[in-house]
């Protein structure tokens, strides 16, 4: 494939035609212009040229014009619309004609003009001489004119083709920019259009495309070229990220299998000598108890690992179906209440409905406990003894919204950064129970984004910590 021209190139080729083309076209417009009007329109002089026939008609009527009943013989030969005159008697008077009449009448100095011709304010004055029979001087004719082209060609429709004359080379003008421009248009839209797709796609994560030859310009070219050899190191980083992070819940997966069945082994061994021991025997009673509480805690921290690599896995689906919130979170609420009286905490619940017409909502009911309790169950773990926890929930026609706030130390910086990234067992400066993987509140934000919803934390105004999430209806 050739190599397209650069951008500067065609700009300068774009340039040009416009120019040319605008000129030829205007060139040819004004052609056409001249060649039909050319009947029409009078030339600059056209009025000076009356003026001959004038004169000839002032040296036969001679002093006769002095009288103002032979002004209609007069008019008829001198053409009203561009010259003007004056017919001026020596003897006195303001005589007549359609120029102003002189301020102060001076027979000598209009003996003085007679036979000649002077420019004043961008009009041509000629003075003819208006004699009787015998020779004698009587008056003057002054006759006033412009040569001009537009004077000459003082009509509506002159105006009109003088203006659309004028116009001719801008309308051009823009007409073939915008026609040349759309060419370039049309010519580098392609490349811009393929180089967003390929964007789109690696925004959503999507590598497994080919970006071929852009073309439009060369630079175009050329950046389409080097978003390709990016989009190629891209994906062989991410297919190594990729490899090394299956390679790591395939890891996961197997260890937690691996270490689930023996710790179940020695968890049942260990109640069944439980129920057999005697209560005299306290040290052996209380090493069992030992056994029994730790193996049951890395049972749940092998579970809460399994469960974060199945909600990792491609294949991963929600299972909705419709729930009556009105019974599920009454039974919730029995469940916590249980769970804090034994740990000397309150537990305040309030509902909200906004709902018009109450009816089951299409949810995955299994995964909304799971993200109700880990985040309970870590209010639970920080709130200490004589402490409360509020559980606020929202219902709405699309879904459901529930905030949880405790009476705890709250959350530092550390675990607001960090909070809800897999294995943060958080900040060591903060007092909390062991027994768990750090995976609760990552199982809880990867299930409420899968529901269609979102989870945030951060600390109450009155002090402790405030979770709030929401689920979408399915």
């Amino acid at each position: 494939m050739n190599t397209p021209p650069t951008f500067r190139r065609q700009f300068i080729r774009l340039a040009l035609s416009v120019i040319l083309w605008s000129a030829a076209t205007s060139t040819l417009i004004w052609l056409l212009l001249g060649l039909s009007t050319l009947s029409f329109f009078r030339p600059a002089n056209f009025y000076e040229k009356q003026v001959p026939a004038i004169l000839r008609f002032a040296e036969e009527s001679g002093a006769k014009l002095l009288d103002p009943e032979n002004r209609p013989l007069l008019e008829e030969e001198i053409p009203s619309e561009g010259v003007s005159y004056r017919v001026l008697p020596l003897r006195g008077g303001e005589g007549y004609g359609t120029l102003s009449p002189p301020e102060k009448a001076n027979p000598e100095q209009w003996i003085r003009k007679v036979n000649t011709t002077e420019t004043r304010d961008g009009r041509i004055y000629r003075y003819v001489p208006l004699s009787d029979g015998q020779g004698r001087l009587m008056g003057v004719l002054v006759l006033s004119y412009q040569i001009s082209f537009l004077k000459a060609n003082d009509s509506p429709l002159a105006a009109v083709v003088l203006v659309l004359a004028m116009a001719t080379p801008f309308v051009t003008l823009a007409f073939f920019t915008y026609w040349f421009g759309r060419r370039l248009e049309r010519r580098i839209s392609p490349a811009i259009a393929s180089l967003m797709e390929g964007a789109t796609r690696v925004e959503r994560r999507d590598l497994d495309f080919t970006l071929g030859e852009v073309g439009g310009t060369r630079e175009l070219d050329a950046l389409g070229k080097a978003f390709e050899n990016m989009r190629r190191s891209l994906r062989a980083s991410l297919e190594t990220q990729w490899r090394a992070e299956q390679g790591r819940r395939e890891m996961l997966a197997a260890l937690a299998h691996d270490l689930f069945t023996p710790l179940t082994i020695i968890l049942g061994h260990a109640e069944n000598l439980l129920n057999r021991t005697s209560q005299e025997d306290e040290r052996r009673h209380r090493s069992l108890r030992a056994i029994q509480t730790n193996a049951r805690r890395a049972i749940r921290m092998l579970e809460e690992m399994q469960e974060a690599n199945r909600l990792e896995r491609p294949d991963f689906s929600l299972s909705p179906s419709p729930l009556d919130l009105g019974a599920y979170l009454t039974e919730k609420k029995e469940e916590y209440l249980s769970l804090c009286s034994q740990m000397g905490i309150r537990l305040h619940f309030s509902l909200e409905d906004f709902r018009r017409h109450p009816r089951p909502m299409r949810v995955d009911g299994h995964r909304l406990s799971q993200i109700l309790d880990n985040v309970i169950t870590n209010a639970l773990r920080y709130t200490p003894a004589r402490g409360e926890i509020r559980w606020r929930v929202l219902l709405d026609e699309e879904g459901v919204e529930m905030e949880i706030t405790d009476t705890g130390p709250g959350l530092s910086e550390k675990d607001l950064r960090h909070l809800f990234q897999p294995f943060y067992r958080g900040d060591p400066a903060r007092k909390s129970g062991s027994g768990h993987a750090g995976l609760g509140m990552y199982i809880a934000k990867t299930l409420a984004e899968k529901h269609g919803g979102w989870i945030t934390a951060g600390n109450a105004p009155e002090g402790g910590a405030r979770f709030r999430f929401r689920i979408a209806e399915l």
